[in-house]
């Protein structure tokens, strides 16, 4: 057994080594991908992903990560700037999302939460019962095992400090598997240590009375009077909870793009103050307006702009943001300023061509958190973005040559980890603790082997030794932009490689993805997250995916995107509730729909089989009733719901015109965008749909009769002229029923246009309705199903039993154990109409799919290399080009798979034939459909880096002409993905 196999039957569902999952873990709000992409080989990219729930499950993993000497990488929500929470040697990513339980002692004021908790949910959780946080840090939607670890400064820290001022104790997993508990002065080991010494899985966090929030605004002409405002404060001793300076450019781009109560132009100090001390901080702060010439109004706080990311999504506008933040005591900030101007132009000019701007947080220990900011014209994806990178470091060291230091340390700067520990780490000097070497000793004797979060804060000695050239790179960079007196802009060089290819994946997507800031504010909003709280579910996750990819493209030469990756992370409910919080303002769930349709308009048409109506229904039918039900291909897998709804027209003595299961309204191709193939079928189903009412039983035949048979309507030149109703909110206005029972309604994602009405009859005829949303994935991920069962089972273990709107999401509830019936379903029931449950589901074996997976990779391989010779005599007109090259041999490949497709056709027959149990051939038809159904996923899913790989050394040994290997990769990998199409003919099409 390797660890591979060791972690996954230890973790089960917690576990995760697919590309999907790992990739979503590669970025932070900082520059490390970048740096990557400019040819740094770190390897950010983990081996593994896993999601403890308890202390049980980390002290188990610290055990394996030690037995085979595999290092471990703590992920609460990647909103640092330093890569603190990001693998720099692979290994083992442990993400803490599902460890967020939060308990509050309100007599004691202590919040006992676990790592994954955020700041944002304990103090919501404190606020319950009458308390709120003391301090916290400036990304509010970050975790408190992310922000204990880094030992942040943030909002509140004017008052109350350092997060580790606030802390009672931590628990943690030591590198030796240990359970540690760590109080006073034995916070040293953990406060700051970034996850080096232990993985901190409870916290104990002070909390302080609830009071509502004032704020008042001092504001200034200039950078000198906010100087002597910020001296005026120190040596008034005013009793505020938190103060922040805005430079001018800052200030203009938040009153701008969010309508905060900020001066533009001005340099405004925002004082924030519990409102029962406001008679003691209000004549104060008008004292020190007049002392030092600043207008006064009143300001806001509770506007998300108030926080850091806020900031940055404000001022990533016109060019690649670059930040760096560090604190130094007060009076040093005009010395800062002065060395700063001195490289990067004038305080307060914040444009793409030059200057700068600061965002200062006041730390009651007269230290000023300082955030440095400056715009650059290139962008991140631009080959000579190390240049302008670094000017990260040009800030940092002027922190430092004032006597200041970091805010965090990282992968940075490891010479700095001492001056940032003990000197600006007052806290513990104040107890008599040298923070640094108490926590270097831990580290020494507890992990040897640099298992635990290798290549931060302490310089790597066996693992990740890469990083340490991000310094000595960004310093080259920095002379050769400066010393040698080249132009203040340097001209672009280029797309990076990866990024291209990546595009050629995830298209337009790729371009939003990289302006993402990684705040994780739609995390937090995220209602799939709260079901499946793993990274890819959320946006976030779903835009690191495609950082990841193109890191993985500049580490490895090459990347290969299964349509299932695709599918996996566009794959959400598309609520639109991550829009409204996106601090860089992405219209996120716009891009998902576009990713999603992507991957639709590669699902293939399946046949259709049309169940035969009983002779029980005939009196109900009637081909010249005026009111139609179109029961369409949907309901071929679930047959109940069409008794079902036959039996509530009988109840109801309705004759109906019925629409069977071999029919298709053309949603998946109006959701792919496939338009002349929707035009096709409405201009087919429109000759015999004749009546004046159409109710459809599924909501994707809903949504396409009513909205894509509306805008394709010219251009099929058909009018519709019936009225299109959905059979739950029929069967509610006609039928009298009488509930008092509790219900789960799961509305799915086509049916919200008119879920709310049906809510509102329900609630009305007396059922207590708890509506409740999440896609099942059903119609789309039915080829690749990993995110569609998570998110059923998620369903199915939080509700018990569910009552669907979508048919198809009740097959797939019920597929993976869940108690699930449609809405048309339960109301038979209600009126004693009810008809027994039947799915018509064919159970592929494991081993079939795994045999149908090996036979087609096995094959074209086997298929290329049989055509190595010939390949290798083409490679010589590589040197033209990839695009040019990618014509020549694409005959070969062709060919090679033509040759190939046959044995997995005879595979896929033969393999069917064994499960006929009879001579039923609906059965047939049914269970071979299935059979191209998991080819399909197959297909979807198939990684066909495997098949490169063999074939390319086997190339190279044919070929008396040197060439790129990487190119020839690249070419195969390219033709094989763009003949997947083909691939799928050959062996489904008859």
């Amino acid at each position: 057994m390797g660890i591979r196999e060791e972690l996954e039957g230890r973790f089960g569902d917690s576990f995760s080594d697919s590309l999907v999952e790992r990739l979503s873990h590669t970025a932070d709000m900082g520059f490390v991908p970048q740096l990557v992409w400019t040819g740094m080989k770190i390897n950010i990219i983990p081996d593994y992903v896993v999601y403890p729930k308890n202390v049980e499950d980390l002290i188990d993993l610290v055990k394996i990560a030690n037995k085979y000497n595999v290092p471990i990488t703590p992920y609460g929500r990647g909103t640092n700037r330093y890569g603190n929470a990001i693998p720099a040697d692979g290994g083992i990513l442990v993400d803490f999302s599902k460890m967020d339980k939060i308990q509050v002692d309100d007599v004691n004021k202590i919040a006992i939460t676990e790592a994954g908790a955020t700041w944002k949910f304990v103090d919501i959780a404190a606020q319950a019962r009458g308390l709120q946080l003391r301090t916290f840090p400036s990304s509010y939607d970050s975790t408190v095992g992310g922000g204990v670890a880094g030992d942040a400064l943030g909002i509140g820290s004017y008052q109350y400090g350092y997060i580790c001022d606030n802390v009672a104790f931590v628990e943690m997993v030591n590198p030796k598997g240990e359970v540690v508990r760590l109080e006073g002065k034995d916070l040293a080991i953990v406060c700051g240590a970034e996850g080096t010494t232990g993985l901190i899985y409870r916290v104990g966090l002070r909390l302080r009375p609830f009071s509502p929030t004032e704020s008042l605004v001092l504001s200034y002409d200039n950078f000198e009077q906010a100087y002597r405002g910020i001296g005026e404060f120190y040596r008034e001793s005013i009793p505020a909870w938190h103060i922040q300076v805005r430079g001018p450019a800052i200030s203009t781009y938040i009153a701008e793009n969010f309508k905060a109560s900020l001066a533009p132009e001005k340099w405004n100090m925002v004082v924030l103050y519990p409102s029962n001390v406001s008679s003691i901080v209000e004549p104060k702060l008008y004292r020190v307006a007049q002392n030092t010439g600043a207008k006064t109004f009143e300001g806001e706080w509770t506007g998300w702009w108030s926080f850091n990311h806020g900031v940055n999504a404000a001022l990533r506008t016109k060019g690649l943001l670059i930040h760096q933040h560090g604190l130094i005591h007060y009076t040093k900030i005009k010395e800062l300023v002065d060395g700063i101007q001195d490289n990067l132009g004038k305080l307060g000019d914040l444009t793409p061509d030059g200057g700068f701007d600061l965002d200062i947080d006041l730390e009651r220990r007269e230290t000023l958190l300082v955030n440095a900011f400056t715009q650059v014209s290139l962008t991140p994806t631009d080959k000579k973005i190390l240049f302008e990178l670094a000017k990260n470091t040009l800030m940092m060291e002027q922190y430092i040559k004032v006597g200041g230091s970091m805010l965090s340390v990282g992968i940075f700067v490891h010479k700095y980890a001492k001056n940032r520990l003990t000197a600006m780490g007052k806290v513990f000097q104040e107890m008599g603790v040298d923070r640094y070497e108490v926590m270097k000793k831990y580290k020494e004797e507890m992990d040897p082997n640099e298992i635990f979060n290798p290549g931060k804060v302490f310089e790597p000695s066996k693992r990740a030794k890469e990083v340490l050239d991000i310094v000595r790179k960004q310093n080259e960079a920095m002379r050769y932009r400066f010393g040698i007196g080249f132009a203040k802009r340097i001209s672009p060089g280029g797309e990076i490689e990866g990024y291209k290819v990546t595009k050629k994946y995830l298209d337009v997507f790729t371009d939003y993805a990289i302006k993402c800031i990684d705040c994780a504010m739609c995390v937090t909003v995220c209602p799939q997250y709260r079901l499946i709280p793993q990274w890819p579910y959320a946006p976030k996750g779903m835009f690191d995916f495609t950082k990841g990819l193109i890191s993985m493209f500049e580490l490895n030469g090459r990347i290969d995107v299964p349509d299932s990756a695709i599918a996996e992370i566009s794959g959400c409910h598309k609520c639109g509730l991550c829009d409204g919080v996106c601090s860089a303002r992405i219209p996120i769930s716009s891009m998902l729909i576009k990713l999603s349709s992507m991957v639709a308009r590669k699902v293939p048409e399946e046949a259709t089989t049309e169940i035969p109506i009983p002779e029980k229904y005939k009196d109900v039918i009637s081909d010249d009733a005026e009111i139609g039900v179109w029961l369409g291909k949907y309901l071929a897998e679930n047959p109940s719901t069409m008794f079902a709804t036959l039996e509530m027209f009988k109840k109801l003595g309705l004759k109906v015109k019925v629409f069977g299961t071999s029919l298709d309204s053309g949603f998946n191709d109006y959701i792919s965008g496939n338009g002349n193939e929707l035009i096709e079928k409405i201009k087919k189903n429109s000759e015999h749909i004749n009546v004046v009412e159409l109710i459809t039983v599924s909501p994707e035949d809903y949504k396409t009769f009513t909205e894509g048979y509306q805008e394709y309507s010219r251009l099929s030149g058909v009018n519709q002229t019936f009225e299109v109703v959905p059979l739950d909110l029929r069967l509610l206005k006609s039928m009298q029923i009488e509930g008092n029972e509790e219900l789960n309604l799961h509305v799915a994602c086509f049916s919200n246009t008119y879920a709310d009405e049906i809510l509102k009859r329900l609630r009305e005829k007396g059922f207590k309705v708890k509506k409740v949303e999440g896609c099942s994935g059903a119609t789309l991920e039915k080829n690749v199903g990993k995110r569609a069962d998570m998110m059923a089972k998620a369903l199915g273990e939080r509700y018990g039993t569910l009552v669907t709107l979508c048919p198809l999401a009740a097959v797939k509830f019920r597929s993976v154990g869940v108690n699930a019936k449609t809405l048309v379903e339960f109301l038979a029931e209600k009126v004693g109409a009810g008809v027994k449950v039947e799915q018509r589901i064919v159970k592929i074996p494991d081993s079939d799919k795994n045999a149908i997976m090996n036979v087609l990779v096995q094959s074209l391989t086997d298929s290329l290399k049989k055509r190595a010779s010939l390949i290798a005599d083409t490679v010589s007109f590589m040197s033209s080009g990839i695009d040019e090259y990618k014509k020549i041999i694409e005959p070969i490949v062709t060919e090679a798979i033509d040759e190939a497709t046959p044995s997995v056709k005879n595979l896929i027959v033969s393999l069917a034939s064994s499960k006929y149990t009879g001579n039923d051939a609906s059965e047939k038809a049914l269970i071979l459909n299935q059979y191209y159904r998991e080819f399909n996923s197959v297909l979807m899913s198939l990684t066909l880096d495997t098949v490169v790989s063999a074939v390319v050394p086997e190339v190279k040994s044919k070929s008396v002409d040197e060439f790129s290997e990487r190119d020839l990769g690249l070419v195969l990998l390219e033709l094989l993905r763009e003949k997947l199409e083909r691939i799928r003919a050959n062996v489904v099409n008859q």
